[in-house]
């Protein structure tokens, strides 16, 4: 789509001033990725539209051209009616690398799977009628699966007893867990955009105003982004968009927003997280002594791992951790600096680490190898 912007007040308000560029271009580089998000919203084909092996799990979550996806079947055969009245009885949902993808993986085989991503939790489904025959079609609530949930340790399901799993998987709500591993990913499913309307008009504005007057530093965990001031974000503490009185507004960093309730909207990108927890460790604004603190400082991607690390007593890893590599500083998501152990979010830096003497897991080599990961830790 092509916009056409008039730039002439712009032009007239930087004139006075030397060497300016009033004539430039600006290209969007944002069309394939949308596309992509739209033909995910509707659901691929496996094996058709989207090939296995271009869908990557091995950080545990599934990723495909930067996207977060799922997998499920949508064919629920003679069950259909049933589904259709409740989808916890129809196949599950597929969210991560679990024993399933690996056998279609190691077999080249694999059923009448879909690739999809959204987060409202319904999915395309349909079968024939046990009485007519006929093609019955319709959105079902399908469940996650439980290896799945077990592979990821998500909402620490593999550390619960067993009535405690079973909550986590009837709770199980796709806004939530999508926002759990938002730092992996370009941006949240389009079906998300409509979570971000329902500001005031003035709200730009308001929204300045409170951050002046904090001084641009978080109200939770004190973190100061004056030189960052666009990770500092106003939240409404009752949920209304339109309530602005001063005393519902609170000024979070992304990271302390992110963490609020029913904020599964809410996209902070692992470079914005590794931003604020390096100024937090470098403003001394705080200090992980214990895993209660560890989890309320890290990365939501990393709770599963985290509560894994508590159940087996590992150290403590420290956060905001920089390593200088040549010319480069890495920031690594987890460290544990005495043994040299780091988990990477993302790999990139994975080669600069090991080049200055450290241990690299990637978060899912971490989950996966465990028994490995915690010998190297200890």
């Amino acid at each position: 789509m092509k916009l056409s912007i008039d730039f002439s007040a712009l032009h007239r308000a930087v004139a006075p001033l030397k060497h300016t560029v009033l004539e430039f271009n600006i290209t969007s580089q944002a069309t394939e990725l949308v596309s992509i998000a739209g033909d995910l919203l509707k659901g691929q084909v496996l094996g058709r539209d989207i090939q296995l092996e271009d869908i990557d799990g091995t950080q545990g979550i599934l990723n495909y051209n930067g996207h977060q996806v799922m997998l499920y079947i949508p064919d629920q055969g003679d069950d259909i009616l049933a589904v259709l009245n409740d989808g916890k009885q129809g196949r599950r949902i597929h969210i991560a690398e679990c024993s399933t993808l690996e056998l279609m993986r190691n077999t080249g085989r694999f059923g009448r799977y879909d690739v999809i991503s959204r987060m409202d939790g319904m999915f395309p489904v349909f079968g024939s009628s046990p009485e007519t025959g006929e093609t019955i079609e319709g959105d079902a609530d399908l469940g996650v699966c439980k290896n799945c949930l077990k592979v990821l340790n998500y909402q620490r399901y593999d550390d619960l007893p067993w009535a405690d799993k079973n909550t986590v998987f009837s709770d199980f709500n796709f806004e939530s867990f999508f926002e759990s591993y938002s730092s992996f990913f370009k941006s949240l499913p389009a079906s998300s955009e409509s979570a971000k309307s329902g500001y005031t008009s003035n709200w730009p504005a308001i929204s300045a105003r409170v951050r002046r007057q904090l001084n641009y530093n978080c109200e939770h965990c004190g973190v100061d982004l004056k030189d960052h001031v666009g990770l500092l974000h106003v939240h409404h503490i009752n949920g209304n968009k339109t309530d602005n009185r001063r005393e519902n507004l609170r000024g979070l960093c992304a990271a302390c927003h992110k963490k609020q309730p029913h904020h599964g909207h809410l996209h902070v990108s692992r470079e914005n997280a590794l931003t604020i927890n390096n100024l937090r460790r470098s403003q001394h604004k705080f200090d992980v002594f214990d895993y209660d603190r560890l989890e309320e400082f890290s990365d939501t991607a990393l709770e599963g791992l985290n509560s894994k690390c508590r159940r087996y007593k590992l150290p403590i890893p420290d956060l905001g951790v920089m390593v200088k590599s040549g010319l480069k500083v890495v920031s690594i998501d987890l460290a544990w600096p005495r043994s040299k152990v780091a988990v990477l979010i993302k790999p990139d830096d994975q080669s600069l680490l090991q080049s200055e003497g450290w241990t690299v897991f990637s978060l899912g080599a971490a989950m996966k190898q465990f028994d490995q990961f915690q010998k190297q830790v200890r």
